[in-house]
Formats: structure tokens, sequence, C-alpha cells
């Protein structure tokens, strides 16, 4: 554990903090962040929030610099908002904003690489001074353009951005703004409902923060943000000396589009600092598969992160201490005006080939190859009410193996996501399941097996014709296992029983049948060498099947 600062190393001169104070001030400002993301997650309109929790929250100091995070949110917007906030007090300077001020853009390559992510800022202010800011982030389910798919060609195909602007000024909102925002999408009660909901999980924060201040009698936190930065960044240094000093080379090819696409990265060890280099990855690619250099650095600082392992809450003092590079015109940091609505198709390759690279200086804590990217297919058309919907399927693969357990089934790594239930779906959607279910055999086989990937089939009953825009990976690339450890199951998307293209978009007629298996983590060691038992269990709970338990495991 990191150690805490004692009393003669508190923050502040003339009223020191002593250590049990510090920690519990500290768990409060991450406990305030995640009352926002309840707030969100109960006020929001849309189902890619309440059910599917793709959004997240922070806290920022003074400053920018980002203190607390929720700990339910998407691992990358965290990363993302890190760098976010500077580009909006580029354009709004601090000096320039007044009380109920809110700040938001969808511009992608400010915010987290996709257009319909929204990012929405407030300062918080007591006595005429900002003691901090608020940020949301959440998924907007509609932001015009075409349906948020990974086969455009351009950024302009994908919907309308937002540069940094006000939102609300003065508390008062924006009616020019909130009237663009109305013309330009299929369901602007949803996506306005999201924007208010973002705005009342500031407004938490702010109450929240201002509370606290009162209660501890202080007109500004900064020698607690300060503490709180010094300490986790003296954490992340101890967590990175753990791996051992050198220079560690990996890669990893996807499936692509059309083509193949190949992430590279050398990872050098220093001490107390990471680099990462991914000099080598593959051009940008014409379709929409690509990411932007914020959103791969965040997936690059999660996989770091995941082995390193620091003895305290991630922050931006965490994040600092990753350096990352990687060539302009590559498909993980893509120029303007290249198309993204697919981008976690590639970047969600990156958490994993980082774990995998590492962990050859950390055995202990390398893990097999991940079912990722999880399926994220998005549908529309008119719902059972009558009204237009535009909605987010989600479906996740296996977790790989690691050196002492099997891989977890089903899991949306890295993305943290979850799945909207089908009763919900069914229940607002023109959409029947066929089945939703763990795929057996899916899993790789080894000494620990790999997670089982998700497969589902829906029908659609809509008299209408309905957009079906599928987002797969791992078709053609199934995750390798190590250590004498099996592959997984490879993915796929088919329409009524035939094998489709996995990231084209498709039309959907009453009564069509659209199928998705997502791929099989994979495994860790010799599968001979797993216990019988466990073999055992696997067939009785409907995860392998007897001939795959004979050919594979010798049973």
């Amino acid at each position: 554990m990191t150690k805490l600062p004692t009393s003669q190393d508190s923050i502040g001169t003339s009223v020191g903090i002593e250590t049990v104070t510090l920690t519990m001030w500290w768990n409060k400002l991450i406990t305030i962040v995640d009352e926002a993301q309840a707030t969100l997650l109960r006020t929001a309109f849309s189902r890619i929030v309440t059910d599917a929790w793709d959004f997240s929250c922070a806290l920022f100091d003074a400053k920018g610099e980002m203190i607390a995070q929720g700990r339910h949110g998407l691992p990358a917007f965290t990363g993302c908002m890190m760098f976010a906030l500077r580009d909006f007090l580029a354009e709004y300077p601090a000096h320039t904003l007044k009380p109920g001020d809110s700040l938001i853009t969808t511009d992608p390559w400010i915010g987290a690489s996709q257009i319909n992510d929204v990012f929405f800022v407030t300062p918080i202010f007591k006595k005429g001074r900002i003691v901090a800011y608020a940020m949301s982030v959440s998924h907007s389910p509609d932001v015009g353009g075409r349906l948020l798919s990974a086969d455009s060609k351009e950024i302009f195909e994908e919907g309308f951005r937002l540069p940094v602007l006000k939102l609300y000024q003065e508390g008062q909102p924006n009616e020019d703004i909130f009237r663009i925002i109305r013309m330009n999408v299929r369901v602007p009660d949803i996506v306005i409902g999201d924007l208010e909901a973002q705005l009342a999980a500031n407004l938490i924060t702010e109450r929240r923060i201002l509370e606290f201040m009162d209660s501890i009698d202080r007109d500004h936190l900064d020698e607690l943000f300060e503490s709180v930065w010094r300490m986790s960044d003296q954490a992340m240094a101890n967590a990175i000396s753990e791996i051992p000093n050198g220079i560690y080379s990996g890669e990893v090819e996807t499936d692509g589009f059309e083509t193949p696409v190949k992430i590279c990265c050398k990872i050098t060890v220093t001490n107390d600092r990471i680099v990462v280099d991914c000099a080598g990855t593959s051009p940008q690619d014409p379709y929409g598969i690509n990411t932007t250099w914020r959103w791969s650095f965040a997936e690059v600082a999660f996989g770091c992160i995941c082995v390193a392992r620091p003895a305290s809450p991630v922050n931006g003092a965490t994040l600092k201490r990753i350096d990352y590079t990687v060539p302009e015109n590559t498909v993980i940091n893509a120029n303007f005006p290249a198309a993204l609505g697919g981008r976690a198709l590639v970047a969600a390759y990156i958490p994993g080939l980082v774990i995998r690279t590492l962990g050859k200086g950390l055995p202990n804590r390398a893990i097999a190859e991940t079912g990722a990217p999880p399926h994220l297919s998005a549908y529309m058309g008119k719902g059972n009410s009558g009204r237009r919907f535009v909605d987010i399927l989600f479906a996740n693969g296996g977790l790989g193996a690691r050196p002492n357990m099997d891989g977890i089934s089903s899991l949306g790594f890295p993305a943290n996501v979850s799945g909207v239930p089908v009763e919900v779906t069914e229940n607002e959607k023109p959409l029947l399941f066929e089945y939703k279910e763990l795929s057996r055999d899916s899993g790789g086989p080894g000494k620990f097996r790999g997670g089982l990937g998700h497969a589902l089939a829906v029908q659609s009953t809509s008299s209408e014709a309905m957009t079906f825009a599928a987002r797969m990976d791992r078709t053609t690339h199934p995750t390798v296992g190590i250590e004498g450890g099996s592959n997984g199951a490879p993915a796929f998307v088919a329409i009524n029983g035939e094998i489709t293209h996995p990231k084209k978009t498709r039309e959907l007629r009453k009564g069509d049948v659209f199928s998705v298996q997502c791929a099989g983590g994979a495994g860790y060691g010799s599968p001979l060498e797993r216990n019988r038992a466990k073999v055992q269990d696997d067939i009785a709970d409907g995860y392998i099947s007897i001939d795959a338990a004979k050919q594979v495991y010798g049973w």
C-alpha cells in the first residue's frame, strides 16, 4: 500500500491534515463523483446510459487536473477527460466563466474519438472563485448523420459536430443550440433528456463539493487536491518500479474492414515511468475503424494500470506517469476528417496488447488474449409505440485466462459496458430474442480456460424496414492462447443463418433474424494439465461439450 502522509507531512501550512482525515476527505471526493454518476444513471432517458452504463464522471481541480473519477464509468472516458478540459479552457478561459455556465462539445478530436460522446463541463465557484470543475461524458443515442457504423468514410457522414460551446450561460439554456440539436436528431426528446441528465450530474458534483467545503470550513481545496495528486503520483511511481526495467515489444493483428490492421508497441520501463511507442502501426483506414490519439492513449493507459496496479485510486496523476507516441495518420492516431464510428473495432485491442507485452516482465500478471472488442451494433427504426428509435445492442466476448484462474465469460472488457435486459428491449423495440446465452465451447481450452463469448439471435418484428449496423471483429483473428493454451472460438455475424460482413450496415425486414457470436477468450497453459474436476464442472454447466472434453482435455 502507498504510505499516506503523516501529520508532519501534512498539507497546508497553518492547518495540517492528519492521515485519517486526509483519507476520509479523499474518499469523500470519490463518493461525490460516484453520486454524480448515479444521478446521470437515474435521470437519463436513453437505454445506452440507464442500462448499458455508457458514461463517466470526474472532478477536476481549479488548474484543470483530474483529481477523482467515478468508480463505475468507462476507463477510456476518464483517460480522454484528462486532456479535454484544457481544450474547453482554451476556448473559454477561467476568467471568462461565471457561475451557472456549462460547456459542451462533441468534437471527437477534443473528446473521446466518437461523435456520439458528449463532453459536458461545469465550473464550480465559491466566493467568486473557481475552486473545481465537474465533467460528465455520455454516449448520445443519436447525433444525426447516418446510423453509427464502421462503414462511413468521412466524419461528415457520422453526424453534426459541436465545437466547444456554452450550452448554459449563468444558469440559462442557450435555446439556439438546443434548437439546432433538436432539428438534427431523430429522437430529440431522448437526446435532450440525456443532456439535461449530464447537467444534473455536474450540478450534484457542484452541490456536494460546496457542502463539503462548508463542512470543513474551507474556501478552497487547493491543498487537499495537491496532496491527492502527490500521493497518486507516488503510488503509480511505486507500482511501475515493480516492473523490471527493460524494453518489451509486441504486436497484434485485427480483422480490419477489408484488409487486416496491425498494431505495434514498444514499451520501455525505466524506474518509475512507462514509455509506449506504437510506431509501425497500420496507416489510417479508409473506413470508420480509426481512432484518435486521445482514445488510443486512454486504452494504452488502461493496459498499463492493469499491470502496474497502483495502490491508490486512479486520477490524472496516475496517467501522467505514462508517455505515449504514435505516428499521425495511423489507424490509432487518425487525422481529420477520418471516419471514427467503429473506433472500438481496433482500439479495443490495445489494452490486451499492452497487458501481454508488459506481462513479459511480470509473467504472473499476464493474461491470454481477450475476446474484445465487444459487439456494439447500432439499429434504428420505428418502435412499438410508433415513435422512432435509435439504440445500440451490446454483447461481449470472453476474458482471456490468467496464470491462476479461468477467464470470465461475457465481460465488457475494456469498455465496461453492460447489456440492456432482453425484456426491456422487447417491450420497447420491435425485436424478439430467440436466444441470448453463453456460447458453448467458445472459451479457449487450457490449464485455465478462456471465458465464453456471448451469443444471441434476434428477429425483427417491425412492419417497416429496420436499419442494422453491425460492428464486430475477431471473425478471422480469434484470440490466441499463451503458455500452451488454445485459441478461443472466432466471432461471427449472420442474417437469416448466412454469415455476413461483420462491419456493414444492413436493412432488416419483418421476420429477418440477425445472430451474433462474440469471440471466446484464449486459454492459458496446456489443456491436458487442466484439473479433471474443473472439466467435469464445465460439462455440467454447459460450458463445454462432451465431445470437446474428449478431444481437447482427454476426458
